[in-house]
């Protein structure tokens, strides 16, 4: 993970001219808490419009990735009450099918004596808040930004895509739907609304433990108490995040662990991993998500399958 600069920060650059600006050379990105780890701004200081590096670097700060998991949050516990609670799956009492990761969320809070409803998502929103002062970055929201990050979350989630047909081929010698997650019945017998639920929930939270807490963990274990260098930390603390988010899966069949959903899911925490540490914690939450959506919702629905 990159370390905190004590080099004066610049903000944003903005879509209007810019004011009192002659230099033209490329600048680098803001300092200030950064756990995404971005790296040089690509725009051009002085531009009259925004371009690619403008969107690169404001798509990485605390703000605008609040403004575009808002409503991820809020889908996810809206859908859950309606879609996803015991009485509407038929279920008694209190059960409801909910994403592993949330639930861990959750009894970590219970454990300090921290219960109730949301806790998890509030949780989201007050790191981005904190992260967003502690940075001193503008009070501006630029509402084009999410809709930009939502088109490279539908990119993002192509290789992803192709790992799952080339993986499936090699193990199994023929095409078919995205490995493992749509094996249980219990997910396959849901409606498309509790499917799209727990799609984007798993790409809230799973991104949430695996890759900003594990990965924030190891390093500081590693670098900041360890005094491991820098590069070398990092690399371990994707590494641990993978294989941590591959056996938080179910990779076994009758017992058995399966080698072909131990390859797809550790290659795919180690591409969500780079992807956070490359393009932050908003771009690999909606990679994650988007893939979900698009094997566990579209792709049944597209095949005729249960809606």
């Amino acid at each position: 993970m990159p370390q905190q600069s004590k080099s004066k920060r610049r903000p944003p650059p903005t879509s209007g001219p810019a004011r009192g600006r002659t230099s033209r050379r490329p600048s680098r990105a803001p300092a200030g808490a950064d756990p995404t780890g971005a790296v040089l701004r690509l725009a051009v200081a002085g531009s009259n419009r925004p371009g690619l590096g403008w969107y690169l670097e404001l798509s990485q700060r605390p703000l605008q990735i609040l403004v575009f998991l808002l409503p991820l949050i809020a889908l996810y516990e809206i859908g859950t009450w309606l879609y996803a609670s015991g009485a509407a799956i038929g279920a008694s009492g209190d059960e409801a099918i909910t994403i592993s990761a949330y639930k861990l969320l959750n009894d970590f809070f219970g454990a300090f004596g921290v219960g109730g409803l949301y806790l998890p998502g509030l949780a989201i929103i007050t790191v981005l808040l904190v992260w967003h002062v502690l940075a001193r970055d503008p009070w501006e929201v630029h509402l084009g930004v999410p809709v930009v990050m939502l088109v490279e979350s539908f990119l993002l989630a192509i290789p992803l895509l192709v790992l799952d047909q080339l993986i499936h081929r090699l193990f199994a010698g023929g095409a078919g739907p995205a490995l493992a997650l749509l094996a249980g019945p219990a997910v396959e017998s849901l409606p498309w609304q509790a499917r799209l639920t727990l799609s984007i929930g798993a790409g809230i939270y799973e991104e949430l433990v695996f890759r900003m807490i594990i990965i924030a963990l190891v390093h500081m274990v590693l670098v900041d108490f360890g005094k491991m260098k820098s590069g070398p930390g990092a690399i371990i603390a994707l590494l641990v995040s993978a294989v941590a988010f591959t056996f938080y899966h179910d990779v076994k069949i009758e017992g058995v662990i399966q080698p072909d959903l131990v390859a797809f899911f550790l290659l795919s925490g180690l591409f969500f991993a780079s992807v956070y540490v490359v393009r932050g914690f908003g771009a690999a939450v909606g990679a994650h998500a988007m893939y979900d959506v698009l094997v566990i919702v579209i792709h049944p629905l597209l095949a005729g399958g249960r809606a």
